[in-house]
C-alpha cells in the first residue's frame, strides 16, 4: 500500500502591527504516494480568513516527482463547510469547491526538485494573481460575495503530473503569512 499525504499545523499565530494583525501558518507535510495526490486531488494546507490578505507563501520541499520533468503544482483557493476539517478533506475532495485553484501559483515547477532554501511560490506561474489584485482578500479573489459565508476557505496545493509519471512520497514545509484588518 502506499504511503498516505498527512500534514501538520506547527504554529498558527498572530501579532498586532499598526492595527494589523499578522498571521503566520508553519506547515509540514509528508506527500504521499496514493491515489489522492497521484489522481491530481487538491492538499489543503492551511485555512485562510475570508477578509485575510495573502502576502507570502514560501515553500521548502523534497524532490516530489521520478523524473524532474513532469510534475506541476498549483496554488489557489477552495472553500468548504465550516464543519469539515481540513483533514478530512484528503480523505474526500468532494467536500471542498475549488473557488480559483492557480491565483497563488499557476503551474509551479519548482517541486519537480528538491528546493533547500526557503523560497517564495506568491505570484509564480503564468496566471498567478497579479499586481492589481495582490491587495485584495481571499473573500474577493475568489468571488465571494458578503454575507455567503456558512464555509470556511483554505490554500490547496494541487499537483498534477504526466501520463506514466508518479509523484514519490516527501517532504513540504511551507510558511504562509497573511494580513487581516
Amino acid at each position: 500500500m502506499a504511503a498516505a499525504t498527512t500534514r501538520t499545523i506547527s504554529n498558527d499565530s498572530g501579532v498586532y502591527n499598526r492595527g494589523s494583525k499578522v498571521f503566520k501558518a508553519i506547515v509540514a507535510m509528508e506527500i504521499g504516494e496514493d491515489d489522492l495526490v497521484t489522481g491530481g486531488n487538491v492538499v489543503p494546507i492551511c485555512e485562510l480568513p475570508a477578509e485575510a490578505i495573502v502576502t507570502s507563501i514560501k515553500h521548502l520541499n523534497d524532490d516530489l516527482d521520478d523524473n524532474g520533468t513532469d510534475l506541476v503544482v498549483d496554488l489557489g483557493i477552495w472553500k468548504t463547510k465550516k464543519g469539515v476539517s481540513l483533514d478530512d478533506i484528503l480523505a474526500n475532495e468532494a467536500d471542498a469547491e475549488a473557488l480559483d485553484v492557480d491565483i497563488y501559483a499557476d503551474g509551479m515547477t519548482a517541486f519537480q526538485g528538491a528546493v533547500t532554501t526557503l523560497t517564495e511560490a506568491l505570484g509564480s506561474g503564468t496566471n498567478a494573481v497579479d499586481l492589481n489584485d495582490r491587495f485584495s482578500t481571499v473573500r474577493v479573489l475568489a468571488g465571494v460575495s458578503i454575507g455567503e459565508d456558512p464555509f470556511k476557505y483554505f490554500l490547496g496545493f494541487k499537483p498534477s503530473v504526466s501520463a506514466g509519471a508518479t509523484i514519490v512520497g516527501a517532504g513540504v514545509y511551507f510558511e504562509v503569512e497573511w494580513v487581516q484588518g
